[in-house]
């Protein structure tokens, strides 16, 4: 596993961003140690306090600089592999979810009562109808299109029946080891992979096979083989997870690490063996071909109980390719700047804030040392150039980190964006895949040659209702995904049925008088299917679900219909099953199923705000998607700002793209990426005051200008001598609450040295009455402590920040009169800026002496 250096030095230059980062912050990097070697040459007495805090200030810069880069790395890792994760797990998950169908169907199949017929009479030496079985097996074939053949054989390997009549003869005898494998195993199915005689047109044949037994007796009479379309449904699979342009490349690999399935034949071919990321790796760097990529490798995920071969979804793509912005982020990023500072993840903030720290600690040094040039009486104009040069450092490296974090919360919030596509449609693909099957399921049991003669006998007698319910139940037991299986006649009455869940309703004897059972009379051929829209059924406990229904033709005459086959798929608990195996695992995530373009709710997962049944206000944008489209979004819902992503339906094979079915059904997937931001602190709505520009001609004064809460107060300069941090402070028992504490003060302004003396601290709060600092908190306590002598000493005053040093021309700063003294509170002066403030503003010269008397006569 590599170290966080080894990442670093291994992916950054591949990533524009991480060397567009580092280009700046070299260049302002050098500039810092510039402006201190000027600094040095043209002030070193007066520079000598600045130059430890540059130096510190520039550390602190080049530390977070080292920490952004290293996170923009891992967060560009961190997106690339979400995608190549998302297409490496979700190939071989559906894979498993399709096989698993197929483990049922060749159970099923293989005591289908027509093809044990057929085997008996075969083996017997009976006369075969070949015919008949050879349309049941084009039948099932057109129904079930992941098929591309079925193959009856006896026991010693003689095919007798086969879809793909075009393949090896009728007749001809198969030594191959599946037949011995599948004739001595008593499990419900066998699953072989790999070059076989049964298929001899291609080396990765995937078949199931079963025994078929004499139902009289149990003794096998031959097997059953259904060989699955393994090349077309990985292509269809890697169709569907790759876009235009898509430099990955997803392969199937099995227990060897050898490819058996590609996405791209020129790029990576069949056979080839690949390095595979081990278990329990995040990523893995792999060379192929001369190049080196980034790649994933995942087992698939067991379904139902069902696990599957040992094969593994595996994704790769070139380091030179795998950074780079696609056509959707470019959408993506104008979506997350359309929201701006509005939402923020907690590394970016985190980074954020500690570059707005590190800014504020330079902004007290120069405030400080404004404060010495200012009390040196104007002779220090080198300093103040030094300082200006500092403050403006200060404001373009902030930026430079600003700019990149931003970078860093793009990167993050697209990572989830790009995921949160990914997964709905994930999700939206398991759905359809999944309703496929329902369809097939409905028509092909319809075709059941004893329920077919039963019904069209005319008179159904209590024996019969309890073949055709045996039959029902023996299905039902099989497929899992219904709650009840049901037949009616062509009355519309139910004469049988299965019931898994033994819910107390019983259905015989129940006319279906749902539109669709009429519907189904009129179906035209065995092709066809209806499905009830998703709406509440007694069928299903009142809930609302999917019943899908096919017409059973009459045995003699396949063109007249007797009656009708219903199944009720379990809705809630499979819709809820395919949303939440789909989602990541992350607290307040949850998924949705929505119909189009009602926006009523299908299905949701637990941590769902929404109901069931709700109607979800849909994006207009999300509305509007095309067939099999998708897009993401960022969401704001309950102060809470998700990834949206969203999928519509495509369907699956012939299943609602031919026509045959419309049902406008979307994935969505809400993933919270931040808490929306409360109403704007006191420091978001602080007052501003333009200062007049230097150089100020005439007798001037300056200023020591700061923030009590959102107003702008001022102190002469000549009369402070530091802003301290607040962290200082000291709790004194038993003071006033305007009192914070203490802090013990350091002047290194005396002329015999430094001087150490403790100095008492004072809540700033009290020039505008609001609550003072909370004694029993004093964790609370924040700001700045400006020191500032008076008539008897000095003391501190705690402030909210400091704001400049301004120069004004002496006239502008006008004593408060005599008169008002001692009703004027706190004033000494008030600065006219009408010069400067079209607004007419007042700025407040503080008199620290009566601050002080104040507080001795309280």
């Amino acid at each position: 596993m590599l170290s966080e250096i080894e990442r670093f030095e291994t992916f950054s230059p591949y990533i524009r961003s991480v060397a567009q980062c580092k280009e700046i912050l070299r260049e302002l990097n050098g500039t810092w140690g510039l402006i201190s070697s000027i600094a040095e040459i043209s002030c070193p007495k007066e520079a000598a306090s600045i130059l430890p805090a540059m130096e510190a200030t520039k550390q602190g810069f080049g530390d977070l600089e080292k920490k952004l880069t290293h996170q923009l790395v891992s967060e560009e890792i961190n997106k690339t592999c979400l995608e190549l994760n998302s297409k490496a797990q979700v190939s071989i998950d559906i894979l498993v979810r399709n096989l698993y169908e197929r483990t049922a169907d060749i159970g099923f199949l293989a005591t289908n009562a027509d093809i044990c017929d057929f085997v008996l009479n075969a083996v017997k030496g009976a006369e075969a109808d070949t015919d008949s079985i050879n349309r049941l097996l084009d039948e099932y074939g057109s129904k079930y299109t992941v098929y591309d053949d079925i193959i009856v054989l006896d026991t010693q390997g003689r095919i007798l029946a086969r879809l793909d009549r075009e393949a090896a003869p009728i007749e001809q005898t198969v030594s191959d080891p599946i037949i011995h494998r599948t004739l001595n195993s008593t499990e419900d199915y066998v699953e072989t992979f790999g070059k076989t005689g049964l298929r001899p047109d291609t080396d990765r044949a995937l078949i199931y096979s079963k025994r078929i037994a004499d139902p009289a007796n149990g003794a096998v009479l031959g097997i059953l083989c259904l060989s699955f379309r393994f090349d077309n449904e990985m292509e269809g699979i890697f169709r569907s997870l790759q876009k235009k342009g898509d430099k990955a490349v997803i392969l199937l690999l099995n227990a060897d690490a050898k490819v058996i399935a590609t996405s791209d034949f020129d790029h990576v071919p069949i056979g080839r063996r690949i390095e595979a990321v081990p278990e329990g790796r995040e990523f893995g760097i792999t060379d192929f071909a001369g190049r080196e990529y980034l790649s994933v490798t995942h087992r698939g995920r067991p379904y139902q109980g069902y696990v599957g071969q040992e094969w593994y979804g595996h994704a790769m793509i070139p380091l030179q390719s795998a950074f780079g912005a696609s056509a959707s982020d470019k959408e993506i990023n104008a979506e997350i700047l359309r929201h701006g500072d509005a939402l923020s993840t907690e590394l970016s903030s985190l980074i954020a804030g500690a570059a707005e720290g590190i800014n504020q600690f330079l902004h007290r040094v120069i405030w400080n040392g404004q404060i010495m040039a200012a009390n040196e009486h104007g002779h220090l104009l080198s300093l103040k150039a030094i300082l200006r040069q500092i403050r403006s450092m200060g404001a373009r490296t902030a930026q430079a980190l600003a700019d990149s974090s931003s970078k860093l919360h793009i990167t993050m919030i697209t990572a989830e964006l790009r995921n949160a596509e990914s997964i709905a449609r994930l999700m939206i693909d398991i759905m359809d895949r999944n309703l496929y099957e329902r369809s097939n399921d409905c028509r092909w049991w319809a075709l059941t040659s004893e329920i077919r003669r039963l019904l069209s006998e005319g008179r159904l007698d209590e024996e019969g209702k309890q073949k055709m319910t045996d039959i029902l139940i023996y299905i039902n037991k099989l497929y899992t995904v219904y709650t009840r299986l049901f037949i009616y006649d062509i009355k519309g009455m139910i004469v049988a049925e299965s019931n898994l869940h033994h819910d107390p309703v019983e259905a015989v004897d129940r006319p279906v008088n749902a539109a669709y059972a009429q519907e189904t009379f009129y179906l035209r051929s065995p092709q066809e299917y209806r499905v009830s829209p998703f709406e509440e059924t007694w069928l299903y406990g009142d809930e609302p679900t999917y019943v899908y229904n096919a017409a059973i033709r009459h045995f003699d005459d396949p063109n007249k219909v007797v009656g009708g086959i219903g199944i009720v798929f379990d809705s809630a608990r499979e819709f809820k099953q395919m949303l939440e195996d789909c989602l990541p695992e992350k607290a307040g995530v949850f998924g949705l199923f929505v119909e189009r373009p009602s926006g009523r709710i299908l299905a949701s997962t637990g941590a769902s705000p929404y109901q069931n049944g709700e109607t979800l206000e849909i994006l207009q944008e999300f509305s509007e998607l095309q067939t099999g489209s998708g897009k993401s979004r960022i969401v704001l819902h309950d102060k809470t700002y998700y990834a949206v992503g969203c999928y519509s339906s495509r369907g699956y094979r012939e299943f609602k793209t031919t026509g045959d079915y419309r049902n406008d059904v979307a994935a969505f997937v809400f993933i919270p990426i931040g808490e929306e931001k409360t109403e704007a602190a006191v420091t978001d709505q602080r007052e501003v005051i333009t200062y007049p520009q230097e150089p100020v001609i005439g007798e001037t004064v300056d200023l020591a200008t700061f923030y009590i809460g959102s107003k702008v107060y001022a102190f002469r300069a000549s009369e402070v001598l530091e802003a301290v941090e607040a962290a200082r402070i000291n709790r004194l028992p038993g003071v006033e609450s305007y009192i914070v504490g203490s802090i013990m003060y350091y002047d290194n302004r005396g002329e015999e040295g430094n001087d150490k003396f403790p100095i008492i601290v004072v809540d700033g709060k009290i020039l505008t009455g609001t609550p003072p600092v909370d004694p029993e908190n004093p964790e609370n306590i924040k700001g700045i402590i400006v020191v500032v002598r008076t008539a008897s000493g000095v003391i501190g005053l705690l402030v909210d920040d400091i704001d400049a040093i301004p120069t004004f021309e002496k006239r502008q700063v006008q004593p408060v009169d005599e008169l008002l003294r001692g009703d004027g509170g706190y004033v000494k002066s008030l600065v006219n800026l009408c010069d400067n403030n079209a607004s007419g503003q007042m700025l407040v010269v503080l008199d620290q002496n009566l601050i002080l008397s104040s507080v001795r006569k309280r």
